[in-house]
């Protein structure tokens, strides 16, 4: 979401004079012609007067007379792909406008962002394989402990003449049945977090921070989730099973 992203702002000061804010005005009406005229912009949005004042309230504080402070012009650009041939030509074509107007690509921070997403991303990577093995181990316990308490009974039945594939499928229904409980709980759950993220990433007026959005891959992911964990533990549970059959007389 922050890829190809960059802004365009227009000093509030120009040689050690405040600008007007018609001039920072006409100077976006430019900057707005030349980017509508540019193929690789894929959108932009100049930001008004009350989005560049919430942007200062975390810095400054709402009691702060921000009304007094000059407030310069502020353009957030989304670009169809940011090589540096494409970012040096739409440069010169708007510092062609003005030469104090600065873009920013915000590759300062953003390098350090990507480095901390690119940690968090092999964490959750760790994370989800640790939760897979202890489920396995859990559920391999889980099984074998249930057998062991019905172990006179799966010895008479298999002494009787029960298949291994009817007495394992006992054991797997019943172990499918508790994963796909937990599994949909724990969906519910997520689901309820992700609302709330949505809701809170909505009320963040920014035009210069990416929405939070969820692509069809993504909430199939999250919904097929459950029925993930539900196969595993099944699985286990049949391995589990048959291996304690072999091993009764």
């Amino acid at each position: 979401g922050l890829e190809n992203k960059l802004t365009i702002e227009i000093p509030a000061e120009a040689n050690k004079e405040i600008r007007p804010q018609e001039t920072i005005r006409a100077l976006e009406d430019r900057v707005a012609t030349v980017l509508r005229g540019n193929p690789t912009i894929e959108s932009f949005e100049i930001m008004g007067k009350a989005e560049i004042q919430e942007l200062l309230e975390p810095w400054l504080g709402k009691d702060a007379l921000i009304d007094t402070v000059p407030l310069p012009g502020l353009i957030s650009v989304q670009m169809k792909s940011s090589e540096p041939e494409t970012l040096n030509k739409l440069r010169t074509s708007i510092q062609s406008i003005d030469e104090t107007i600065v873009i920013d690509t915000h590759e300062s921070w953003l390098g350090d962002l990507l480095r901390l997403t690119g940690t968090l991303q092999f964490t959750t990577f760790l994370i989800t394989l640790i939760i897979g093995v202890t489920t396995v181990m859990a559920v391999a316990g889980g099984v074998r402990s249930r057998m062991a308490i019905y172990r006179a009974d799966v010895e008479l039945l298999h002494l009787m003449g029960a298949s291994d594939e009817y007495i394992t499928k006992q054991f797997q229904r019943h172990t499918l049945i508790l994963a796909l409980k937990g599994g949909a709980a724990g969906a519910l759950g997520a689901a309820v977090i992700v609302i709330l993220i949505r809701v809170f990433s909505d009320d963040t007026a920014s035009g210069l921070m990416p929405d939070f959005t969820l692509s069809f891959l993504h909430v199939l992911l999250l919904v097929a989730t459950p029925a993930i964990g539900a196969m595993i533990a099944g699985l286990t549970a049949r391995l589990t099973v048959l291996r304690a059959l072999s091993q009764m007389p």
